[in-house]
């Protein structure tokens, strides 16, 4: 090997090993954070207080919003679950978004929905609606038929269609624990600064649901969704609670969110040309809380296991299409947001969270990548060098796993553990392994969506799935 070509490859292992520990050391600084986040959360609350709010004439109505795309499989049991909430007063709008299987029918005959002449006053640009229907069971139950336009335009004709000033978004396949509303809603009563709340989400593939009751709560059997229990863990659970105390959390999940109607309106609802809206959302919200004078005093709060379960892949290639999917969505809001980065105008989402999601989430990808390939010419070209091989794995298999089991261990403090020890050291493995062939294949997924974003300019989700719940019987 020439002088000069092992210099190169010297600098770039050297620049790898540094961004390795970048990544995992504020990692794990950002679980601490959110340790420390998440025990001041539930020093403030009382327990007995949720049945105060249950029950007071003072807690605000909300309108859920369901948007659902070809969900037969799961939008009974979701709006069976969702009806059962514990909270005061609500109203739930599910917009059929154009589906093409059984969705619509299966709810007119479920939920006997009968057509609905409804006055609203219409304030986003949505595609047109064919029809609005009103339950005979349910009286808080509306469906709203329109064509198809995607998430994005469905939330945004959901929250055309809701009453009530405050807007909860759920996706089609979500379960909820009973008083998971009034856990989301209770940062609204308590700081009139707060305008919307993001949550953390758990896989629900272990779930028994039955009439959209919550049977059971086990882990997941299969290996793959037990990999992003443990994912979700660290960097939806605890990662986010740490950004969140910074105010950096850009990433507001779809899945389960609270935001003020009046301030939805005022973003201009969620953005339609979007890869997906969630995170895109998010980042203008911050922008917005920045660029307007009447909204500096804004906040944006996390809610740590309110009680939400969200389906997960559980193939290979449901996987691939939904990481390839959220790779996609991130990078482009970054991209069209670039102007926030490091730019003190925007506070610590712009010095802090966006460089950080560009830097250790969007593009982490291509310097693990890059980290694989320098393995692979170490060995094809025989280069002397097994300390090179051994830092590489230490650095990017042992750090990542040390910060799992943290996470998965930190897990146990909270309202939501695991009960039975056996699932305690399931996730505890599943920590260990999962950067042993799951984690690289998670690196290639993303890698392939960077490249259909950026070559490709691929908008459409893919592949989806959707499975049945267990049940008891």
């Amino acid at each position: 090997m020439t002088p000069s070509f092992m210099a190169v490859l010297d600098l770039l292992i050297r620049m790898i090993l540094i961004y390795y520990i970048a990544i995992h050391g504020i990692y794990f600084i950002l679980i601490i954070l959110g340790a420390f986040e998440q025990k001041k959360f539930h020093q403030a609350i009382q327990f007995r207080e949720f049945k105060r709010i249950s029950e007071s004439p003072l807690t605000p109505p909300v309108s859920i919003v369901i948007s659902a795309y070809n969900e037969e499989m799961v939008i009974v049991h979701t709006l069976l679950n969702v009806l059962q909430l514990r909270y005061p007063q609500f109203e739930v709008v599910v917009v059929n978004d154009g589906s093409e299987d059984g969705t619509l029918q299966l709810l007119i005959d479920t939920f006997q929905l009968e057509p609905f002449d409804k006055v609203f006053r219409k304030q986003l640009q949505t595609k047109p609606v064919r029809g609005v229907y009103k339950s005979a069971m349910h009286a808080n139950l509306i469906v709203v038929d329109k064509e198809n336009g995607r998430r994005a335009d469905a939330n945004n004709t959901g929250v055309d269609h809701a009453r009530y000033p405050i807007i909860c978004q759920i996706d089609a396949d979500c379960v909820l624990e009973q008083d998971a509303l009034l856990y989301m809603i209770r940062p609204f009563l308590y700081n009139s600064k707060v305008v919307a709340a993001a949550a953390m989400i758990r896989p629900s593939n272990g779930l028994v649901v039955e009439e959209g009751r919550i049977i059971s709560r086990d882990l997941p059997d299969r290996w793959l969704p037990l990999f992003q229990a443990v994912e979700y863990l660290r960097s939806f659970q605890w990662a986010r609670l740490g950004l969140t105390r910074i105010r950096s959390m850009l990433c507001m999940s779809g899945a389960f969110t609270v935001i003020r109607k009046e301030v939805f309106i005022a973003l201009g609802g969620a953005n339609t040309s979007a890869v997906v809206d969630d995170f895109e959302l998010t980042v203008t919200l911050h922008r917005y809380i920045h660029e307007h004078k009447e909204a500096r005093d804004f906040e944006i709060t996390y809610i740590p296991d309110p009680g939400c379960y969200t389906q997960v892949p559980e193939t290979l290639k449901a996987f691939r299409s939904q990481r390839n999917f959220w790779q996609r969505a991130i990078l482009q809001s970054l991209i069209w947001n670039r102007d926030m980065a490091f730019n003190p105008r925007y506070g610590m989402a712009g010095m802090f969270g966006v460089p950080f999601y560009f830097i250790f989430e969007a593009m982490s990808a291509v310097v693990e990548s890059g980290a694989y390939i320098i393995a692979v010419l170490v060995l094809l070209l025989r280069i002397d060098s097994p300390v090179i091989l051994l830092l590489l794995f230490v650095f990017g298999v042992v750090l990542g796993s040390l910060v799992s089991i943290c996470a998965i261990l930190l897990q146990a403090t909270t309202r939501m553990r695991v009960e039975k020890p056996r699932d305690l050291i399931r996730l505890l493995l599943a920590g260990i392994v999962d950067h042993l062939g799951f984690h690289q294949y998670h690196v290639f997924c993303r890698l392939v969506g960077i490249y259909d974003l950026l070559i490709r300019h691929k908008t459409v989700y893919g592949y989806r799935e959707r499975t049945e719940y267990k049940s008891s019987s």
